[in-house]
């Protein structure tokens, strides 16, 4: 819950970096526990793993070290972890997105540029965290003025101006930055090169 506190408002900011990056020791250990976690359900799914319960341990042991379709269930198995691994991740990509992160974020996390965290996650990034300062911001420079919005389905900020010389632009329908100060120095620039009022661009 969030009593309008300092503490509570610091934490529902956006930290950057949001993380630091798993060190070798920990990787490694991701990495057993992982395929820890493959050879047990590797031995689940075995084909052969009825024709063996009866066998000695011992036995056991040589048959599933010696037997080449062991590793192929295993190897199975690996890929209901990496199918497991892309769930969470939406659901995870989901939340983080209905808590304020944008695409930028999300890609940044999972080592992928904004549109490819798009492609992967449609539809995460969904609604507006006002404690990130996701408001629109509307500025008036060179005669003219712009406004900059955030567009939470494309996890980016947009802008629309209208100049001087009342020529109007607005960003393309498929671009957007990834703060709210890169759109409106774009944004600036129309407003720049438009500070006549006869129409002819300056």
């Amino acid at each position: 819950m969030n009593d309008g506190s300092p503490f509570w408002n610091e934490l529902l900011k956006l930290r950057d970096p949001a993380w630091s990056d798993p060190t070798e020791a920990q990787q490694d250990k991701l990495t057993a526990d992982v395929q820890r976690l493959a050879y047990d359900l590797g031995a689940q799914i075995w084909s052969r793993a009825e024709e063996i319960e009866d066998v000695p341990p011992r036995t056991r042991d040589q048959v599933t070290g010696y037997a080449p379709d062991r590793y192929l269930a295993t190897l199975r198995a690996l890929r209901a972890v990496k199918d497991a691994a892309d769930s969470a991740a939406a659901r995870v990509a989901s939340e983080a997105g209905h808590r304020g992160a944008g695409y930028p974020q999300l890609g940044k996390a999972w080592d992928i540029t904004r549109q490819a965290a798009r492609l992967r996650w449609p539809g995460a990034v969904s609604v507006i965290n006002e404690a990130n300062n996701q408001e629109p911001v509307h500025f008036e420079m060179y005669g003219g003025e712009a406004r900059v919005s955030f567009h939470p389905e494309e996890g980016g900020w947009w802008w629309i101006a209208t100049a001087a010389n009342r020529k109007v632009r607005e960003a393309p329908a498929d671009l957007t930055y990834d703060t709210s100060e890169e759109a409106a120095a774009a944004a600036g620039v129309f407003l720049a090169a438009n500070t006549t009022t006869d129409g002819a661009t300056a």
